[in-house]
């Protein structure tokens, strides 16, 4: 429990008991990092319907732009802006095309260049666009994806600190990738499959009121299942270009991994059923 709490309390900004820093705790409680997704995913559909009540005598054109944007800015509080940062640091250095040693020390610097400004406009465009597409085509399924899209990015990161060594000599990043092995990667990945495919379950249970057929409740959650497999696949192969290009991962690549992760999630929601459905 201390382990989750000090993975809560560094990768959030969710008010939290003080706590004795462990390190060896938070490194081992990586594969509990789907937990806090939940967890964010928790606030950002409570403060989606607060604004929904709030908002309910806008027309649809004018309440469906809001609404995403409190979807966006609420993650983008709930976390602190903490991985946006490994984001645009990420895109600093890998697309500078210098050295592995300059990349390094480009994607260390605080200061923001032109290539990470670059990634962060595209990544709040591109958010925007998917969530829009799937609020014009489902308000069910945008609230799976609300519920969803925040666990399953960090079990993208949780693959990623199995899949490659980290780069640097020291780092906070480095208590993660040392102790994160394919057992943490099992644990991880059940605690995603189990809850995302409940949500699911509850999702096509709660918004349909005529009994669905078997296979079609199967096809879904098969669909559901295929996705994180993409993106456990998708994780992987980013951490291995990562590698090539500065010799491992660092904290700011893990960063940048889970929010790519989650625009890739929120397209393959919208496209993957379209070949099944």
């Amino acid at each position: 429990m201390k382990g989750f709490l000090l993975l809560l309390s560094f990768m959030t900004r969710i008010p939290m008991p003080k706590i004795d820093y462990d390190e060896e705790k938070l490194g081992k409680s990586m594969k509990l990092f789907p937990l806090v997704g939940i967890v964010i995913g928790f606030i950002l559909l409570f403060f989606s319907i607060v604004f929904s009540y709030v908002l309910s005598n806008l027309s649809f054109s004018a309440f469906l732009p809001i609404i995403i944007l409190v979807v966006i800015l609420t993650d983008l509080i709930s976390t602190g802006a903490l991985h946006l940062d490994g984001l645009a640091d990420t895109f600093d250095g890998i697309f500078s095309y210098r050295s592995k040693h300059k990349m390094l020390e480009i994607m260390k610097d605080s200061r923001l260049g032109s290539n990470g400004a670059l990634a962060l406009i595209l990544y709040f465009l591109i958010k925007f666009v998917l969530l829009y597409s799937l609020l014009m085509e489902d308000q069910g399924e945008t609230v799976f994806a609300v519920l969803t899209y925040p666990v399953v990015a960090r079990l993208c990161s949780v693959i990623s600190c199995a899949s490659a060594p980290y780069a640097r000599g020291s780092g906070m990043g480095k208590t993660f990738v040392d102790n994160t092995k394919a057992k943490e990667v099992v644990i991880a990945s059940l605690i995603t499959v189990v809850y995302s495919s409940a949500m699911l379950f509850y999702m096509i249970n709660s918004s349909l009121s005529l009994e669905l057929p078997l296979d079609f409740v199967m096809m879904r959650l098969g669909i559901n299942l295929l996705i994180i497999a993409i993106l456990g696949l998708f994780a992987f192969s980013f951490s291995k270009l990562i590698e090539r290009k500065i010799g491992g991962i660092t904290g700011d690549t893990l960063g940048a991994l889970l929010e790519i992760s989650s625009l890739v999630y929120l397209f393959l929601i919208i496209v993957v059923p379209t070949f099944f459905l």
